[in-house]
């Protein structure tokens, strides 16, 4: 089974821009979490309970980056990286191979097999076809490689890309990735680049993919919380630089998105409560937030960065989502929110300050991760 986001652990970064509300930045009326400076917000005390849960924490990683949570927590993989984890899976890398065959020749008549045999490394399946006719004129030849380590399967594909010659650099990037994947325990955080996978590790320092990551956190004694992450490198790497700078960074902006949602809905936005909302620093990431009480009693709190495209340590699209009283995959649902607005605000912050990159990519100060490259840890954790 191809694995999956838990039920428990909510990916709403999207869905939940639609639903966020608008209201007047109140720092000058007194809203009732304020800034003690500029995108830095005052500490909100955490209650006895919480302090019990953070008595003892551990780190947890996905994609690049780390987060410190309570022992207790249990993190949820989304998407990570370009690499798919088939967990467990009952069958066999021909089988999942086939399977993507099928699929491909269902989206496409004129898809047209090259080789299917086996891959680079011992243990490991490969698949190379021509997605489509237009696909075969350009010479853009699809590879699949599968690599079974212990009970699970790891796949990862790339094309010839326009420009490259016959198919030698994309079979060097597929035979590397064979090569560079590992399997890792669940409590493992390596100390060297690159990913945390879902049972795996790929060590990695070139910088140069897509990146896109995303993971959730559930915590067994609060279960009606949601705390989501989710990261894109290269969102955005299409739009024109300058146009990017002098438009887009501020339309795209958190603040920026709910202004635009208010104006086109001035009549439709559900009443809400507003917790705290502005800039929003975290460690060298200069984003927003946006803290709301729903009508229904429910917390809906959002940190954003708008970073800069193919920037390692400045993804150009960065996400947190909190929400509180959820139930069945939907906020709102519970009977009650397990937290006060304090407790929701402090459990928050919290967390958002022990999300850092894992080890040290290039651009990153001091702080803003937890390992350097030489593998000595950060002795700013936790604070």
């Amino acid at each position: 089974m191809k694995i999956s986001i838990s039920k428990k652990a909510l990916f709403l970064i999207i869905f939940a821009s639609g639903l966020t509300t608008y209201a007047f930045n109140y720092n000058a009326f007194g809203f009732r979490y304020s800034y003690k400076e500029t995108a830095m917000p005052a500490p909100v005390k955490m209650s006895s309970r919480l302090e019990r849960l953070f008595a003892t924490t551990k780190l947890v990683c996905f994609g690049r980056y780390a987060l410190e949570v309570p022992v207790e927590a249990k993190l949820d993989y989304g998407g990570v990286g370009d690499v798919d984890v088939f967990e467990d899976h009952p069958g066999g890398m021909k089988e999942i191979a086939a399977a993507a065959l099928t699929k491909a020749r269902s989206e496409n008549k004129e898809m047209e097999v090259h080789f299917n045999g086996e891959g680079p490394i011992p243990n490991s399946w490969q698949i190379r076809y021509f997605p489509s006719e237009s696909k075969k004129e350009r010479g853009a030849l699809m590879y699949e490689t599968y690599i079974h380590k212990g009970t699970h399967i790891f796949s990862q594909r790339d094309i010839v890309l326009d420009g490259e010659s016959g198919n030698s650099k994309v079979a060097e990037r597929q035979r590397s990735f064979a090569n560079r994947l590992r399997l890792r325990n669940e409590d493992e955080v390596p100390r060297e680049p690159g990913y945390c996978i879902p049972h795996a590790f790929l060590a990695e320092s070139t910088y140069d993919n897509q990146e896109m990551d995303s993971a959730g956190l559930f915590i067994p004694s609060l279960p009606d919380v949601s705390f989501s992450i989710s990261s894109n490198k290269n969102a955005y790497a299409d739009y024109n630089k300058d146009e990017y700078e002098k438009v887009w960074r501020a339309k795209l902006s958190l603040i920026g998105r709910i202004n635009e949602a208010k104006k086109d809905q001035p009549f439709s936005y559900p009443s809400h409560t507003l917790l705290r909302q502005g800039k929003r620093d975290v460690h060298h990431w200069q984003g927003e937030e946006s803290l709301i009480k729903r009508k229904d009693g429910s917390h809906d709190f959002e940190w954003a960065l708008v970073g800069t495209p193919r920037d390692v340590a400045n993804p150009s699209e960065f996400g947190v989502a909190m929400y509180t009283k959820v139930e069945h995959n939907k906020v709102g649902a519970a009977r009650a929110a397990s937290l006060s607005d304090d407790e929701a605000v402090a459990l928050f912050d919290k967390l958002l300050t022990g999300l850092k990159f894992r080890v040290q990519v290039p651009g990153a100060p001091e702080g803003s991760y937890y390992f350097p490259t030489s593998g000595t840890p950060d002795t700013t954790r936790g604070k």
